[in-house]
């Protein structure tokens, strides 16, 4: 049994601000990337500083949950959830919005530094969870309408 749960369907509208009540509510961590070899729109820039007072740490690296580059870095971003980020998050209307130049890339939230419960890669349109780090049963009844892959099946449980 591998330790990764696939999400469906984008999380977007009500579910993809439920998924994000879901994390502030659990005092999440998340992460946002800014990748070397992508340019950047003034709105990029300004997530980034918007989101300044809630920065945990920030580091240069070649990996994030689902993701290894190759011969390129980028610069991981860990923050707070707080109600100022929350409003921040909620601007983009879906999970897979937040994809360069207007935005930062591949939302991923964690329990704390280091364990993800909450991976994406937003251009490749995909979404996935760390069973080990997430109650499912817990944040598929919370987040009414998110689709998880669920025990090598399909489910739509809520």
């Amino acid at each position: 049994m591998t330790d990764l749960v696939t999400i469906l369907e984008e999380p977007k509208g009500e579910v993809y601000a439920a998924l994000l009540h879901f994390a502030l509510r659990r005092n999440s961590l998340f992460s946002l990337v800014w990748r070397d070899q992508l340019r950047f729109t003034e709105s990029a820039t300004s997530v980034a500083k918007t989101l300044r007072r809630d920065l945990v740490s920030e580091r240069r690296t070649n990996e994030w949950p689902g993701t290894e580059l190759i011969g390129h870095l980028a610069t991981v971003r860990l923050y707070r959830m707080s109600p100022s980020a929350l409003t921040v998050l909620n601007a983009a209307v879906s999970l897979y919005a937040w994809t360069a130049p207007e935005r930062p890339e591949d939302l991923a939230f964690y329990v704390t530094a280091g364990v993800p419960w909450l991976g994406s890669i937003a251009h490749e349109r995909d979404a996935f969870l760390y069973r080990h780090a997430v109650d499912l049963h817990d944040l598929t009844h919370t987040v009414e309408g998110l689709r998880v892959e669920h025990d090598n099946s399909t489910s739509g449980i809520h």
